[in-house]
Order: C-alpha cells, then structure tokens, then sequence
C-alpha cells in the first residue's frame, strides 16, 4: 500500500516542475526503479491511473527502468551484475564491492507540452 504514498510524492514533484517549465500537459514520466526499491509496479501504476485524473498529468504515460544490483571486483576488475542468488564475481569468485544498491526511486524526466504563445 506504500506505492499510493509514493506516487503521490512522485507526481507532487512533477506537476511542481510542470508548472515551474510552463506546462499545459506532462505527455510522460520516466522512472528509475532499482530491483530493492521494494515497489510493486502493477500497484504503483494502478495508483498513477487513480491519482492523475484532474491533474497536469492526466493521460500522461508511465515508464518505469528497473535498475539491478551491481559490483566491482577489486580482484580481476570486472564489473558485474550478479547472478540470482549469488554476489560472486562471475570471472574470478570473488564477492566484489557494491557499485550500485538497486534501491534507486527517482523520477529521471518528464515529457511536456506547453501551449504556443
């Protein structure tokens, strides 16, 4: 049930910047989502088709990137994206250092329209 409070804040933060870029319509929003953001998207898109009717964004796309786990390893110098289950290097075994958490959220751009002057 987080995701309504989620895509509230989220579209908070665009119709803000609508506004702020002059736009009569956001036409789509493009979102990072990590692996480990711990969001359901089936859910976080059916709370953006109950938020967005009477806004700025009303009709507008959701697009959702999923981001994963990535490493580096100090040993061989790959960097890697593990294999389910496992953290390991798949060159060398060795268990390299976190790059990326996969827990990104973030709203990456906004598509608008603005009305001619």
């Amino acid at each position: 049930m987080h995701e309504f409070s989620i895509m509230s804040y989220l579209l908070e933060m665009v119709e803000e910047e609508a506004r702020h870029c002059g736009a009569s319509r956001v036409v789509a929003i493009n979102l990072v989502m990590g692996e480990r953001a711990s969001v359901i998207d089936d859910s976080l898109l059916f709370h953006f088709d109950l938020l967005t009717p009477g806004t700025v964004a009303e009709g507008a796309r959701l697009n959702v990137r999923r981001t994963r786990m990535s490493f580096h390893c100090r040993r061989c110098g790959e960097d890697y994206i593990p294999a389910v289950g496992t953290f390991e290097c798949p060159i060398c075994g060795q268990v390299g250092t976190v790059t990326s958490d996969g827990s990104e959220l973030l709203v990456e751009s906004i598509e608008i329209e603005t009305d001619p002057p």
